[in-house]
């Protein structure tokens, strides 16, 4: 899953943060030697806590994120807090390769794996997955800038552990007002083979506002959403909700004193619960380097 904080760059097709005012001149100078240090240690908490565990969910993806010329590395992660058993020790991780096949689509493949709630549960790689963004509008060129998300996820976990393959699709729609940038995510997924829980289509969304204060730290908040089956969604109470700040930036690697043509992204957030069905708290964080080749 690709990550929304997209700053453009020559070949980039992609939405640039305010480059005017007094604030964005503070901004576009050189990092300090002081400032370096401390997005390095960023950089390596980052790292540490993102570690392989199991299969990120909670992404939000833009229309405007096409990479061509440039190979993206991706690692998020999750990890969900709560009381109950039945959430506490839940973990999600995936590790990701992707790039602009054209100046209009972008491919993803990935490993996604999963730990089930409890300390005692094994961590399971349980997905491959193919994803594509389909760019439909040039940013700016309409009201809204607009995508196509389209994903498949093949399971790869063993007949004593049964898994579902699954297919999710959907719009990808962002708009800027101001200095602030908000994409939603409005997506359909679909079990696929012999192991489906529900035969169902579920209605699952996601929303990111972004106040584009300075490329290297700007703050947002995000929601996530699983409505449930159409034609059988349940009340909001047994809905699972999720909302919370996140921090997320961008560092060239020159900026670093590495001299390489690509950049770093990190996002780092806290989702809180908002129904009786979802966790109390979950750590979401995000781990990006785009080289160019």
């Amino acid at each position: 899953m690709l990550a929304v904080c997209r700053t453009g760059w020559p070949g980039r097709r992609s939405r640039l943060l305010p480059a005017s005012g007094h604030g964005a001149d503070r901004c576009g100078r050189a990092l300090t030697r002081p400032c370096r240090g401390w997005l390095v240690a960023l950089v390596g908490a980052l790292a540490l806590l993102a570690v392989p565990r199991a299969r990120a969910d909670y992404a939000v993806e833009s229309p405007d994120a096409i990479d061509p010329g440039y190979l993206v590395i991706e690692q998020n992660a999750d990890a969900v807090f709560d009381r109950r058993r039945a959430f506490n020790g839940e973990q999600g991780y995936n590790i990701s390769l992707g790039t602009g096949l054209t100046d209009w689509w972008h491919m993803v493949i990935e490993l996604g794996y999963d730990h089930a709630p409890g300390n005692g549960e094994p961590t399971r790689l349980t997905q491959a997955v193919a994803d594509s963004t389909f760019e439909l509008t040039d940013p700016g060129e309409f009201f809204v800038d607009a995508g196509i998300y389209a994903e498949y996820g093949q399971t790869i976990l063993h007949r004593s552990v049964p898994g579902a393959n699954e297919v999710t699709f959907g719009p990808v729609i962002s708009k800027d007002v101001g200095a602030t940038t908000h994409t939603v995510n409005l997506f359909f997924s679909r079990l696929l083979g012999p192991d489906q829980v529900s035969r169902g289509m579920d209605f699952n969304y996601a929303w990111q506002s972004r106040w584009n204060v300075w490329d290297k730290l700007s703050p947002a908040v995000e929601i996530y959403g699983d409505a449930g089956t159409l034609g059988r969604l349940p009340p909001l109470s047994r809905q699972e909700l999720l909302a919370g700040p996140v921090a997320l930036g961008t560092v060239e690697f020159g900026e670093l004193g590495y001299g390489l043509a690509g950049r770093m992204r990190y996002e780092v957030g806290w989702l809180f619960g908002a129904t009786p069905a979802t966790a109390a708290g979950t750590l979401r964080l995000h781990l990006e380097l785009e080289v160019q080749f």
